[in-house]
């Protein structure tokens, strides 16, 4: 059909699949032209699937520095022809949900990149979750009745404050946008700890 890839390129895949360990690693330089042009133009729904049981396969799920630079040139190249071939305007490879996005986030959800994200996000995640002070709620009205119970807790009585209340109706009580401010500034110190964490160890993320 018009949606199938060149039969050229089908018959080099399955000469790629044939060869043994050694000449295949010979050619795995020069082929992500032809895995590229085969990758974007199948149906999406098996692209993932194909890429787990045969091209991931094929690279070794990029377990060491030279195949997961092959790995990432496959990326590149199937980008690149897809762009060159699918893209109308720069806002498509947003909106138009690109197979070859599809799978570089479906390669980094593997075990590599769990583990790395586990490594680098379990120690400041435990840091935030650990602080039983951190108040990060920046719902007006959350804020508002977690305000009124505690007064009613401290004094024993039934607050005159109404409960049910509007978000608009919440922010006119001076305790309540206080505790707001102190939660944003909780909440950005608490998103510059993770941020951080990422930014500073960009060179140990797949």
């Amino acid at each position: 059909g018009a949606s199938d890839p060149p039969l050229s390129v089908v018959r080099k895949f399955v000469h790629l699949l044939e060869q043994s360990p050694l000449d295949l690693q010979e050619e795995q330089e020069t082929i992500p032209s032809y895995l590229a042009k085969l990758i974007f133009q199948m149906p999406q729904n098996k692209s993932t699937k194909f890429m787990d049981t045969v091209i991931f396969t094929l690279y070794n799920y990029a377990s060491n520095q030279r195949e997961e630079y092959l790995l990432l040139k496959l990326f590149k190249t199937a980008l690149e022809e897809e762009i060159n071939s699918k893209v109308d305007q720069i806002q498509d490879i947003v909106t138009g949900n690109p197979t070859v996005i599809k799978m570089v986030v479906s390669f980094n959800r593997g075990a590599r990149g769990h583990n790395t994200l586990r490594q680098l996000l379990a120690p400041v995640v435990k840091e935030i979750i650990d602080n039983k002070s951190l108040g990060i709620n920046t719902n007006p009205v959350d804020v508002y009745k977690a305000w009124v119970n505690q007064l009613e807790t401290a004094t024993g009585e039934a607050s005159k404050l109404p409960y049910e209340v509007t978000p608009e109706q919440a922010m006119s009580h001076e305790e309540v946008r206080n505790r707001l401010q102190a939660s944003s500034v909780a909440l950005r110190s608490a998103t510059d700890k993770v941020l951080n964490s990422i930014v500073s160890s960009l060179d140990n993320i797949p």
